[in-house]
This record gives structure tokens, sequence and C-alpha cells, in this order.
């Protein structure tokens, strides 16, 4: 029994290294006459606990994001985090690093050929078919903000379970709107405190033009394909501008002097990215064509763009990207429908904002403290709680610290204007002890007339401490 305890305490240890913790699952143990493995205390690998201590500036984000999205008039969409996985093998494209190596793919229960999300896109756009958003009036705009898994190497900004905000609009092929979609990626990045901020875009134009784009492709890489790794050597048959979205030196090397779609665009989608390019202009964002940006997905065409912000080093950090998708619904078997998304990386924007030292989210600060003394007091002390709180009274309490001392301590560290004290003779007579922060000074009033008194107590304390 001693050595049980003593193997538990081992795995329990906050500074057990990864390497102790897996040695550990794998020895058995008998409990209770069944054989079980010791519970391993940390997520699994490319998963994170988000700790109290963080959330500030995750609640910055989310609050930017969901102002934003009311701003430029996109509606809330959730979709579910497990999918069929053929939505998106389908329309992402086998062959993609997402598809062959990051999907979480698993039978059900009921074996069916399911999977994790790794995108939001192609969710939204299987619920904007299945719920005949089409008759809605156009643009529909829908906004979204979760999870999402993809299987890939963690590391800082990178993880197996991350984090998205993600804004779609389907309905309208003006570039008018892929140029909003960017000016309000640049808006939130700026309401973030994120500076800096450089667009990549380039036109990769329509699946038509892209077929004798692709031959020219295939030729170039065939006479370099010595240099090309036997992974990226596959893709010149399949797909061969997936290529550009490699990120192996030698790669990108013979990338530099391939032919670039951009030169090869049909007139619509020319006129398509001038139009783009003048509004941008017209913003003032700054941003730089890349001719070798692709975004590696099947369904992207015309215009796709990326974001970084960069540090004094001249480091670029990925924050998000996206793109139109035009024919996205097509390949879900419904009728092509023009469309355009922004995906941000909520993750990557959080760690960004430290780096920065970015404003993050101020909690309101309670107005009121309510301290209770005994067990009557107690029970007391929740109804009044509850009618403070339903006057749209922000107040604070410490429900089971019995030292009156001890809360009026913590009432003074909240900083409170009003601090309500409810004792065993106040609990019988019902009355309260309604004491001014501010002034020092306290009197025992009814509790029926707690609210108001509050409210002129709160009142006065505005008129003190602005002069």
């Amino acid at each position: 029994m001693a050595k049980k305890k003593s193997m538990q305490k081992k795995v329990t240890k906050k500074t057990v290294s990864k390497k102790t913790v897996k040695k550990q699952a794998k020895k058995i143990v008998k409990l209770s006459g069944k054989v079980e493995e010791p519970i391993i205390l940390q997520p699994v690998r490319g998963m994170r606990d988000i700790l109290p201590g963080e959330q500030p500036y995750w609640q910055q984000v989310r609050k930017v994001l969901e102002n934003s999205a009311i701003e430029y008039g996109f509606s809330r969409i959730d979709t579910p985090v497990v999918e069929y996985e053929n939505l998106f093998t389908r329309p992402i494209g086998e062959g993609s690093d997402v598809i062959d190596k990051e999907l979480y793919s698993f039978k059900s229960r009921s074996r069916d050929n399911v999977a994790l999300r790794p995108e939001f896109t192609t969710s939204i756009a299987r619920a904007y078919i299945q719920h005949g958003m089409n008759i809605l009036p156009k643009p529909v705009k829908l906004f979204s903000m979760g999870r999402a898994y993809r299987y890939e190497k963690p590391q800082e900004g990178n993880y197996r379970e991350f984090r998205q905000g993600n804004f779609e609009i389907f309905g309208e092929d003006d570039p008018i709107l892929d140029a909003q979609i960017i000016q309000m990626s640049a808006s939130i990045l700026k309401n973030l405190g994120i500076k800096n901020v450089q667009f990549h875009v380039n036109s990769i134009g329509t699946v038509e033009s892209r077929k004798e784009y692709f031959k020219l492709l295939r030729s170039y890489f065939n006479s370099k394909k010595h240099k090309l790794s036997s992974r990226y050597r596959d893709l010149i048959k399949t797909n061969p501008m997936r290529i550009f979205d490699s990120k192996d030196d030698k790669c990108m090397q013979v990338c530099a002097g391939a032919p670039q779609a951009i030169d090869h665009l049909d007139k619509e989608s020319r006129e398509h990215f001038k139009n783009l390019l003048e509004y941008l202009d017209e913003l003032d964002l700054p941003y730089t064509i890349n001719p070798t940006l692709v975004r590696g997905l099947d369904y992207y065409t015309r215009t796709v763009f990326e974001i970084y912000s960069s540090d004094e080093d001249g480091k670029k950090h990925a924050l998000g990207g996206g793109g139109r998708y035009d024919q996205l619904t097509e390949t879900l078997g419904s009728e092509a429908v023009p469309a355009i998304g922004l995906g941000l990386g909520m993750d990557r924007l959080v760690l960004e904002m430290k780096r920065l030292k970015a404003k993050k989210y101020q909690m309101p600060r309670p107005k009121v403290f309510l301290a209770q003394l005994g067990n009557l007091a107690k029970k007391k002390s929740l109804k009044t709680f509850a009618e403070i709180e339903k006057a749209g009274i922000l107040v604070a309490e410490s429900f089971g610290r019995g030292s009156l001392k001890a809360q009026l301590r913590y009432a003074s560290k909240l900083g409170v204007d009003v601090t309500l004290i409810i004792g065993q003779k106040e609990a019988l007579e019902g009355t309260i002890i309604v004491k001014n922060m501010i002034t020092g000074t306290q009197e025992t009033i009814i509790k029926d007339k707690v609210i108001p008194e509050i409210k002129k107590c709160l009142k006065s304390s505005v008129k003190v401490s602005n002069k």
C-alpha cells in the first residue's frame, strides 16, 4: 500500500518530466481488484490549459472579435467540432498537409468516418447549404469563434488544439468585399494593440484558368525535380501549385524561379485583382504582392492573403489569412456561390499581445462588498446578494470566511466604495450596516431600504472622486 502511495505521489508532482510520466503510465497498478493505469495529470501533447492569469488577454481578443462582427454586420454561427470526414478531404484536397498529416480522423461507434474540424470555412459552407441561407439577402455574413484541431508539430503559437475567429461572406464576387474583409482584419489588430502589420496578397485565378498554368508549372518543376524532396516531387502531377506552400529552404529557392500565377490570370481574375489593389491603396493599407502565396488548400480561387506582424529584428509573426473560395459550395454538391473568408489565430493574437505588452481586458470592479458573521447572517446574505445583483450593482463577497476582520481586509483590497455588514443582531432585526468606504461613515438601515442607500452612497462617492 505504501508503495502504491509513493508512486502516485511521483506522478502528481508538478515538476515531473513528460518522460517520467509516460514511464509511470506504462506501469500497471492494481486498485480494488481492477487493473488500471495511473492518471496522467497533464494535457495531451499539443493541447493546453488556459489559466485564469491568461484569461484577460483571451477576453480582450474575444471582445474585439465579437464587437467587430457586430460593427461589420456579421451574424454568429456555431458549427460542430466533429463532422463527417469527407466534408474536409474533398474540398481541402487529398495530398495537402492538412488532410494527409494533420487531420484527426476516426470511426465513430456507429462506424461513420468522422473528423475533428481542422478549419472553419468548410463547416460554415456546409451549414450555409444545409439551412438554405442562399435565399437570404446578399451578402450573407457569418462569424464564428472556437476550437479546431490539427496534428502538427507543437511549438510556440502552434498547438494541436487551437482557437480561431472566422469571418465568412457568401453571395457576392465584388472585390470591394475582399478589401473590406482585409480592412476589418486591420481594424481588429489595431484594436488589440498589434502594430507593424503587413498584408501579403496574391491572386491564383480560377480553377479553369489554372489548367494552362499547371502545365507550365509541371514543366518547370520537372526540370528541377532533382532539387525537390520526394514529397514535393509527388505534387508535380497532382497539384504543382501546392509546392509553393513549402517551408523547405531548397524548395523555396526552386519556387522563386517558377512561373507565377499572377502572370497567367484570366481576364476577369486580372481585373478583379487590379480593383482589389486599388481599394487597398484607397484605404492606405500596407500590403505586399507575394506571387508565391497560394494558401495550400484546394478550394481557394482568385484572392488569397496572409497577415503578419514584425518585431524590431524584422522577424515575421503569422497572425492569420484568408481568401476567396467561389466554388467551394459547388464542390460540396450545391450550386456555386461566390465567397470570401478570413481566419485569425487567437492563440497567435494572444502571443503577440503579450510580446507587445498590449492592453488586456480589465474586469469590471465591484462597487459593493457584502460581509457576514454567523450562520443566520450567512442565510440572510444569500438573498441580499441576489437582490443587489438584480438591481444591476456589481457586488463581491467572501462567503466561507468566518472572520469579519478578514472579510473587511478583503473588501479594502478590492477597493469597493460600500461595504455591507450583516451580523447576528442585524439578521434578527432585519437591518444591515452600510459603511461608506470613501468617507468612513456608517449607519444601520432597514434591509428593505438597502438598495436606495447603496445607490446614494455610490453617487456621492463619484462626486468625491471627481474633486
